[in-house]
């Protein structure tokens, strides 16, 4: 259950195509507006023809009820609920309710059947998010009676749900003793939400990102926290909770969203019946939850937010300025579609305005978290500010601020920079994912939320075709935008953020304060009560729970064979090339994939940094800026990353590789093949300052991304020490080179490493050991020929007689790591020696480890313990991880991890257990692949279809035996690892080798 806020802006922008097939009957034939249609009047009937789909807007007759239904050739269909929630205080009610919806229901009265489904479905996505001023509730499924399934359990959920006591005070808030069974420990606050929510106000980029919205629309509901202030949540009471959802989730105050190829009848009759057939409406509701549009300021306003030291940053670089003002109305979509324009040309890439004149000297490390155009809030509004610097760089970023809008305004823009943004988007529209309807919904909901026209902001071509009619009807009417919305705009805020010596010192004092508070006010009577309603929690997290009221798939429901992927083997200029013929949408796709093994140890530390600059470089003939020009002319991008893929069929064996990734129109594609050209022939690393920029926007990046994907590092450093292939990943990507890129950004003379990333270039940018793939139409000679004349030019001939190279196991006298950061929660990790894909173990492994996740550690580390989340897995390189999020109970954890094995051999596993942790692999195993994508696992993996059809066989064939063997065999091993990300924690080192690592003596 993800909560949004500004990242949800990254969804906007996305809404891409999948299909290239309309369905046999248009549904715009079927019916007609005006038509009743199982309690559902059919208001209007849209085909749009951007997205090769069409949209129908419905009403129910008696609730009032908004319907929104897109009708594609798609067979990955989505469901969603939403309802219009604004919260007036920052007791992150809206955001527990839509925890405790899901804790079960009048039909479904076991507890979390949300958790239980994703054990019990196909869908390869289910999730509840809050926005700021909306909650919904989404699923994507190609199941039919899975779709129902799914349907049923959430929807029971928001209008039925228990939302008993209990429910509240595990998933919101409570007071209990910290040991449970022992009434003399001490009274803490405990919750899920509320440790989620101390998790992000540790996370500066969230802190800073949350407070500007709150100052710069602070009149309304923006202006409080929807996700909820740590500090405030344990004001928030039950009775609070059960009003809000009596009153606001109602049906007059719901928008139902359907997508696919499913049936439109048979949802309405379901959703009519089941739901909304007895309902009266309630026409005051939206009434009350509207969100009027911000009164424009007269003067601007300041504003200063203090955050956490960051020991990843330099210490005279910890502070940040954004500069902010109100735009347009989000429901005037055709001016919020040409201000999205405007905002990327004056951010996005070198050729951008604020980043010549922001990021290019250097004054910062990055733009600031609260940079960019938010079109999710009733008014949308733009911010642009950097992070890392000192202080008294405030006023001199705040003149730059100026003088780039007055420049703008008389310089106006490149033709060339505008025309590219439009290509951009012409070229969105035809890339194909695999989850276009989930991306849809998100586009749209936010303007449906506050009842815009969500039709008319589907169909991008008018708005394109508006945009350049008014261009050319006023050559400065861009200019004319900056000078409305940006120069003359009174409702306009600085917010400047930079750390406080004794922030987490003060948070732990606002906590202690507010937990005194509490107790001060408890007679003996109430502290008897909290005991026993924590033994009583307790008993009901430990209680079997019967899930026979909820609906399942079963193993039959799932198909018995690996989908084949069409492929064409071809031998071009003695380079391996694989061609996967697809419906492209007349889109070309390539990759390529050059084998690194043979660098050098000191050369192969800076593969990383080198994938990050080498397009982003210039080259011998053109600069940065031109050369950039000309990618977003003709393609997507040009993306190089590294990887270390393991082998499928040996353990510690590997294939290192840089991997090229680009696409574009068929139109392009001998343009893109040339922009590669130019890479391999002419690329160059001799601006320093503008390598320097690179390198400060990486590490700024990389030590941002810690505390959102805290797991993700501590399972990679826990893995490194048992695995000598995790431990090449994480020298390459984890907090290991998070902290050499911290030093690399301090070095003043970068000749030297410049000179590496040029020996690089000349060792690996040929075809001594690249093989390449073309995702195309079938009939596509154009970019054949086009990879053919790019591998003509280049140098080198194929001489990789193996790809993988084995790597020797090494011995560490030190498993157990823990890097010390400021953070309010922790991230642990535990990982143990696996199995390679292929073996027959691995299999039975992976299903005991969905079953341990489900079954044993979400109940222990995130019901009992109030971590956010918890899970186990098996990961490619035969490494069994285990992992908690912003988890307030470290110790705790590690005794669960450590309690695995016994565990299982106490528990009675029953064969519909079984076979739920079987349905959740084949989630992963299932999900929709968009075309561009088949042939990958092929491509980079040397997965073909019979090692793909074995793994599927031996899923289907573990036996209960086969989970408890492999429990005792693996889990029992004492050649582990562990690494705990989190404050400093002396009582877990306790008995153990523990190697602590203070990022802030670094």
């Amino acid at each position: 259950m993800l909560r949004l806020s500004k990242t949800l802006n990254k969804h906007s922008a996305n809404i891409r195509g999948l299909s290239v097939l309309r369905t046999k009957t248009p549904i715009e034939t079927i019916f007609k507006v005006g038509q009743v249609v199982e309690g559902f009047v059919v208001k209007e009937i849209r085909p749009v023809t951007d997205f090769q789909l069409t949209a129908l807007c419905l009403e129910h007759q008696k609730s009032g009820a908004d319907y929104l239904h897109i009708d594609r050739n798609d067979t990955n269909n989505v469901f969603s609920v939403a309802f219009r929630t604004t919260p007036k205080q920052s007791n992150g009610l809206p955001h527990i309710l839509e925890h405790t919806t899901l804790c079960g229901s009048r039909k479904f009265p076991c507890r979390d059947p949300f958790f239980k489904m994703l054990n019990r479905s196909m869908a390869n996505f289910m999730n509840a998010m809050t926005a700021p001023d909306y909650t919904f509730y989404p699923f994507c499924t190609e199941n039919h009676s899975d779709y129902y399934n799914l349907m049923s359990v959430y929807l029971d959920a928001v209008f039925n749900p228990m939302l008993r006591e209990s429910d509240f005070r595990q998933e919101g808030w409570r007071l209990e003793h910290k040991d449970v069974d022992d009434k003399s420990s001490p009274i803490e606050i405990k919750g899920v939400v509320y440790n989620e929510m101390k998790g992000v106000y540790s996370d500066n980029q969230q802190i800073c990102n949350e407070h500007f919205l709150n100052y710069i629309l602070p009149s309304n509901t923006y202006g409080i926290n929807s996700g909820g202030d740590p500090n405030v949540i344990p004001s928030l009471t039950h009775s609070d909770l059960v009003a809000f959802h009596r009153r606001y989730y109602h049906p007059s105050n719901s928008r139902f969203y359907s997508y696919g190829n499913f049936n439109l009848e048979n949802h309405l009759r379901f959703l009519n019946d089941t739901f909304l057939k007895d309902c009266s409406a309630d026409p005051t509701i939206k009434g009350e939850t509207m969100v009027p549009n911000e009164k424009r300021w007269t003067t601007s306003k300041r504003a200063h937010v203090a955050c956490r030291e960051d020991p990843m940053v330099p210490k005279d670089k910890q502070s940040s300025l954004s500069i902010g003002t109100l735009w347009s109305d989000i429901t005037n979509t055709q001016e919020t579609f040409e201000l999205a324009i405007l905002s990327r040309l004056l951010l996005n890439g070198p050729n951008a305005k604020f980043y010549k004149t922001l990021i290019e000297p250097n004054i910062g490390t990055d733009f600031s978290a609260a940079t960019g155009f938010t079109d999710q809030t009733r008014d949308s509004f733009f911010a642009v500010g950097l992070q890392g610097l000192n202080i008294s760089d405030f006023e001199r970023v705040e003149s730059i601020y100026e003088d780039t809008i007055k420049s703008v305004i008389t310089e106006g823009f490149d033709n060339r920079d505008i025309d590219n943004i439009l290509h951009s988007v012409e070229l969105s529209m035809r890339h194909q994912t695999s989850n276009f309807g989930l991306q849809l919904l998100y586009g749209t909901l936010p303007i449906w939320n506050h009842d815009g026209n969500i039709l008319d902001s589907m169909c991008v071509s008018d708005k394109i075709d508006e945009f350049k009619k008014k261009l050319s009807n006023q050559s400065n009417y861009l200019q004319l935008l900056v000078d409305k919305y940006l120069l003359n705009n009174n409702h306009k805020l600085v917010m400047t953020m930079s750390p406080a010596n004794n922030f987490e010192e003060l948070r732990k004092e606002n906590e202690e304060k507010l937990l005194k508070e509490k107790l001060t006010t408890l007679s003996d009577a109430d502290k008897e009560n909290i005991y026993l309603q924590g033994l009583e929690l307790r008993k009901q997290q430990d209680a079997a729970q019967d899930v026979t009221c909820l609906p399942s798939l079963s193993i039959n429901d799932l198909k018995k064979t690996t989908d084949s992927v069409p492929l064409i083997m071809e031998n071009i200029n003695n380079t391996p090339v694989f061609i996967f013929p697809q419906p492209t949408n007349q889109v070309t796709y390539f990759r390529g994939l050059i084998n690194t093994s043979h660098l050098p140890d000191d050369l192969k530390t800076l593969i990383p940094l080198f994938c990050n600059v080498v397009t982003r470089m210039g080259t011998k003939s053109m600069d940065f800026r031109q050369f950039d020009q000309l990618v977003r002319k003709s393609t997507g991008g040009l993306q190089v990353s590294q990887s270390i893929i393991d082998s499928p069929r040996n353990l510690f064996n590997m294939k290192e590789s840089v991997i090229l990734n680009s696409h574009c129109l068929d139109k392009n594609v001998d343009e893109m093949f040339d922009l590669w050209k130019q890479i391999f022939t002419q690329v160059t690393f001799e601006d320093e300052n503008r390598f320097k920029t690179l390198i400060q926007e990486e590490a700024s990046s990389l030590a941002n991304s810690i505390s959102g994907s805290g797991h993700m590092y501590a399972m990679l450093c826990a893995t490194a020490g048992i695995n000598p292939i995790d431990a090449q990943r994480e020298t390459y990507g984890g907090l290991q080179y998070i902290s050499e890129m911290k030093k690399i950004a301090q070095i003043d003379d970068l000749k030297p490493i410049l000179k590496k990333l040029e020996k690089i270039s000349e060792q690996i940018l040929n075809k001594n050991t690249m093989k390449c793939s073309l995702t195309i139409v079938d009939n596509n000679s154009t970019a054949v020929k086009g990879l053919e004349s790019f591998l003509n030019t280049i140098s080198g001939n194929w001489d990789q007689s193996n790809e993988y190279n084995k790597i020797d196991k090494q011995d560490n006298d030190i498993k157990c790591f823990h890097h010390v950061l400021p953070f309010s929660v922790n991230y642990c990790a535990k990982a143990l020696p696996g199995v390679h894909y292929a073996h027959k173990d691995f299999a039975p492994l992976k299903v005991l480890c969905k079953y341990v996740s489900s079954k044993y550690l979400l109940p222990t580390v995130r019901e009992k313990n109030g971590a956010y989340g918890s899970g186990a897995s098996l990961s490619t390189s035969g490494s069994i991880q285990m992992f908690s999020y912003r988890d307030p109970k470290p110790i705790e954890t590690f005794e669960a991890f450590d309690g695995v094995c016994n565990w299982v051999n106490k528990r009675n596993i029953t064969i519909e257990e079984l076979n739920e942790a079987k349905l959740a692999i084949f989630q992963g195993i299932d999900h929709p692949v968009a075309p561009m994508s088949k042939g990958n696992a092929l491509f980079f993996n040397d997965m073909d279809q019979q090692i793909r059809q074995q793994h599927r066989n031996q899923i289907m064939n573990v036996k209960i035996d086969d989970l408890l063997n492999v429990a005792n065999l693996y889990f029992s091993n004492t050649n582990f690892a562990k690494a705990l990300i989190g404050p400093a924690n002396n009582d877990i080192h306790l008995g153990t080798n523990w190697k602590v690592t203070n990022h802030e003596d670094l």
